[in-house]
């Protein structure tokens, strides 16, 4: 892991962690507006130059996750809007990562919601009968049972980044991140995504759920 400081020639070596025959991860430190993001679009940009044609003709793309839809759009339009560089924020990311697997998503809510269910029943034992706090954890047990039972009736699971996901086949947004860390765990799915994406990139690493950037890593 390669840590840059304002004692290196940043852009350079950024650079040199993107060379596609020995790719190293690294971590950028600097405050804000101290210009992060643009020393990674310039970097970008001469990566595109010089490299880009040979993900092209291996069918493979860069991956930069950014934390808002304002900065997605921002970077997409300084690489002219380059359909080699897969722009997105976390939860879109993870998302199309995990889409395709949805019997293993099923399983995963399955796992999930049983576990959820029985640490409610848990407290409900050890808590007082009548309470607000009770009451509340039985409509809470209720609901995920309904949601456990429902999952044979999905044909396919939705979800949007941008929504409030509240139909009975979509996924919440921790959802979506926290399968998408698990799933990571597996070196199938490892794999595949250093097979579709050789470079992943992630701006603003701090805003980032903690689970998933140490699955990437």
């Amino acid at each position: 892991m390669t840590e840059l400081n304002s004692t290196t020639t940043v852009n350079e070596e950024i650079f040199s962690c993107l060379d596609l025959e020995n790719p190293k991860s690294f971590f950028l430190f600097a405050g804000a507006g101290s210009g992060k993001t643009r020393s990674l679009v310039d970097v970008l940009k001469r990566f595109q130059k010089e490299n880009v044609h040979r993900l092209r003709l291996s069918g493979q793309k860069v991956a930069i996750i950014t934390y808002t839809n304002a900065a997605c759009d921002e970077i997409k339009r300084r690489l002219d809007f380059d359909p080699t560089f897969v722009v997105s924020t976390i939860h879109s990311f993870s998302w199309e990562l995990i889409r395709p697997y949805h019997s293993d998503i099923k399983e995963w809510l399955r796992v999930h919601l049983t576990s959820e269910i029985s640490d409610l029943k848990e407290k409900q034992q050890k808590g007082r009968a009548g309470t607000k706090a009770t009451l509340d954890r039985e409509k809470k047990i209720d609901s995920k049972k309904k949601r456990r039972d429902y999952l044979n009736n999905i044909k396919a699971f939705t979800y949007s980044p941008n929504g409030d996901n509240t139909s009975r086949d979509s996924l919440n947004h921790a959802e979506v991140i926290h399968i998408a860390a698990e799933f990571l765990d597996k070196p199938l799915m490892q794999k595949i995504l250093i097979r579709k994406y050789p470079i992943l990139l992630i701006d603003e690493s701090q805003d980032t759920q903690r689970d998933l950037i140490e699955a990437f890593f």
